[in-house]
């Protein structure tokens, strides 16, 4: 997937805990290790940056476990690339960081994932956000979190794209932390609504699933999340990232 300019994507929400900063590792890790697509990721969520400190505790566990430094070898033997940038900026300088990073390294890329806050109360924000290509919005099947991820998404329709102030040529919104034992028909009707209201949402819907809280463990065992390794194949598999990861790339493979 090599391409002439960069696709900048962002997983962007304005409720918290509902999978912003997971979905965006979980996505860099697996195109970049696994699917031979040059990744780096912003890490515009100040001041926490937890994906930068997720960069360093990986960095950290690494250093501590001979069997993970041996992976890590094994891993850049394997796709000839080393793990991809974390580059720590602030919400309005996100794109303007990037550029400087890309000039100095003289690095390209095919995809940048963009971990944002979830506000669009800052200019800066809504100048970064309205930088991207494309964003995919996480829902949860829950009232208070619903109607704020409906309200963000509408905001940026009928602010910036719907006005052409963006470089945005799609949202996408998406199910994550889904109860199997709540009804599949209660889902339909949601997707019905998003019709309506002529909203887009992927047809994946992603389990609820602790291991996606797990990050990568000195003491070994298989990988989760993490931004030095791919997510365990097996793991990716049975909680249908890998269908979700089929939709993204047809959606972003249309460029």
């Amino acid at each position: 997937m090599k391409k002439e300019k960069e696709l900048l994507v962002a997983i962007a929400s304005q409720k918290g805990g509902v999978g912003k900063s997971v979905f965006t590792v979980l996505l860099a890790s697996v195109l970049h290790y696994r699917k031979d697509v040059r990744v780096a990721v912003v890490d515009c969520d100040s001041p926490q940056h937890s994906i930068a400190l997720m960069r360093e505790r990986d960095m950290e566990n690494v250093m501590k476990n001979d069997d993970l430094k041996v992976n890590l070898y094994r891993q850049y033997e394997r796709i000839r690339k080393p793990a991809y940038p974390v580059i720590k900026s602030d919400p309005e300088k996100g794109v303007e960081d990037l550029r400087r990073y890309m000039d100095e390294k003289g690095e390209t890329f095919d995809i940048v994932l963009f971990d944002l806050p979830g506000t669009l109360r800052s200019e800066g924000v809504v100048h970064t956000v309205a930088a991207m290509d494309y964003i995919f919005v996480p829902l949860k099947a829950d009232n208070i979190v619903m109607q704020s991820s409906l309200q963000f998404t509408k905001v940026l329709e009928e602010e910036l794209i719907a006005k052409g102030n963006c470089n945005l040529k799609g949202i996408r919104l998406f199910w994550n932390m889904v109860d199997r034992r709540e009804r599949t028909a209660l889902y339909d009707i949601y997707q019905q609504g998003f019709s309506l209201l002529g909203l887009d949402c992927l047809q994946t819907r992603i389990p609820m699933r602790s291991n996606f809280s797990k990050d990568l463990s000195a003491t070994g065992g298989p990988v989760y999340r993490s931004t030095l390794f791919a997510p365990d194949a097996a793991f990716t598999k049975e909680c249908g990232f890998n269908t979700f990861m089929d939709e993204i790339m047809s959606i972003l493979k249309t460029e």
